[in-house]
């Protein structure tokens, strides 16, 4: 596994490391999903594969379209998440063996549904987290619908901020002559494990299951390395689309 960088290399000199590593090499985008990845790494370990974070997923994107630039036996794979095409489809020039995406939104997606993680509620956290989420949905699909319409509207807001009674009348008001997105609500509640930004669905669970005097506390990175040990079938397709590119 490459080493994480104490400063931030830009595509440039990504592309320049590249070009001289004999190892066959997986694009990542980094951050937490390295506590999923380093298992993928341990499990593909027969293929001698390096793991390769890059910190943001627009700079996996950016080095797949200059791929090219690569020698060709120079063997890569690249992982990176849906995000809202998910919701649009993915785009043609991404449609390849050599480009493996998330099931869901995110791989925080995949491991909430390989875990069953909701089945980690008991009680009235059930009801709670339904009530939050609903909440949450509400707000998430009209920033998404503002989002995908080209308006760089904030689709990150931490569900504490957008389930803030204070915050939340300024959130969710219309703008002149604008629509509420029932539909895309509709549809998102229905799918919400799939379709709802990964790190906000943790947020939420965890914010139902971390609170005082509850026993055992989770937090979003345990929950992760908690599945990424005992992967279910989305994670596993994940790994072995990538061991299909590399040994292809």
């Amino acid at each position: 596994m490459y080493s994480p960088a104490k400063v931030e290399l830009d595509v440039e000199e990504i592309i320049a490391l590249l070009k001289k590593t004999s190892l066959p090499t997986v694009i990542v985008e980094g951050s937490d999903d390295m506590i999923v990845y380093r298992r993928f790494e341990i499990r593909l370990a027969h293929l001698g594969i390096s793991i390769f974070p890059v910190c943001g997923r627009k700079k996996v994107l950016d080095i797949f379209l200059r791929k090219s630039e690569i020698p060709a036996d120079v063997k890569l794979v690249f992982v990176a998440d849906q995000d809202t095409w998910v919701n649009t489809g993915v785009p043609a020039q991404y449609q390849s063996s050599q480009m493996v995406l998330t099931t869901g939104y995110s791989i925080e997606n995949d491991v909430f549904m390989d875990g069953n993680l909701v089945s980690l509620l008991k009680g009235q956290e059930v009801a709670k987290f339904s009530s939050e989420l609903e909440s949450f949905v509400e707000w998430y699909s009209l920033a998404l619908s503002r989002h995908l319409n080209g308006s760089n509207h904030l689709i990150s807001l931490h569900p504490d901020h957008v389930l803030n009674p204070v915050q939340r009348p300024a959130l969710l008001a219309l703008c002149a002559g604008e629509q509420y997105p029932d539909a895309l609500r509709q549809q998102m509640l229905v799918d919400y494990q799939r379709l709802l930004r990964g790190k906000s669905l943790i947020a939420l669970l965890v914010r139902n299951t971390n609170y005082k005097g509850r026993q055992p506390h989770h937090s979003d990175r345990a929950l992760l390395e908690m599945v990424a040990v005992r992967p279910g079938p989305l994670l596993q397709l994940v790994s072995s689309q990538v061991e299909a590119a590399i040994t292809n």
